[in-house]
């Protein structure tokens, strides 16, 4: 069973809201995240807990499963993004500054807000514990500023369970975040798959 870290700002999360790793087939371990705990801190704690594991997957509070998620597919997409040497996987997101798509189901971004799943590679690790002030700053800007080699797997397999798409976490502004980024990624896969095209 793969371990997932349940990072929440609430003490009295219900049993009811880790059910769904649970059925999905994770093992989950919860932290409490507040003012002195804040999200980096708890990713810094889970990394130092975890050094020898090829990678950490960790998820707050605002996740929710969408229908594309399986084991398999994540379990796949952790494989090419550790083939690419990446640093974080990201289940899904609410807005970015710059994509690419790289391998199928596998986009490079640049700058990202609202992702509440996310898997940390061990070539991250060090970066992220040697980081000062990291908790200075909202921690989405904090990652997309410290490390590099960030990807997103597409489809989501991770959605923003919250009306309100200003993450406490987050302060960074993106022009187009009321935007659908799940759709702006599905129009840059399919201008890639024309410009690709060889005909027999």
């Amino acid at each position: 069973m793969k371990k997932i870290f349940f990072f929440t700002s609430s003490p009295n999360e219900s049993a009811n809201d880790t059910e769904s790793f649970r059925t999905n087939g994770f093992e989950v371990e919860a932290t409490l995240q507040n003012q002195t705990n804040n999200l980096i801190t708890c990713i810094q704690d889970t990394i130092k807990n975890n050094l020898n594991d090829d990678y950490v997957i960790i998820c707050t509070s605002y996740h929710q499963f969408t229908p594309h998620f399986s084991m398999p597919y994540l379990n796949n997409c952790i494989e090419n993004v550790q083939k690419l040497g990446g640093n974080l996987l990201l289940g899904g997101l609410l807005g970015f500054e710059k994509a690419m798509e790289v391998t199928d189901h596998i986009f490079w971004v640049d700058g990202f807000k609202g992702a509440q799943f996310i898997v940390i590679f061990k070539k991250a690790f060090a970066l992220l514990l040697q980081s000062k002030n990291a908790d200075q700053a909202p921690a989405e800007l904090f990652l997309s500023q410290s490390l590099d080699d960030i990807f997103v797997m597409h489809p989501f397999i991770s959605i923003y369970d919250d009306q309100d798409i200003n993450s406490f976490e987050n302060t960074t502004d993106f022009a187009d975040i009321h935007e659908n980024p799940e759709e702006i990624l599905d129009e840059l896969s399919q201008i890639k798959k024309y410009y690709s095209y060889e005909p027999k």
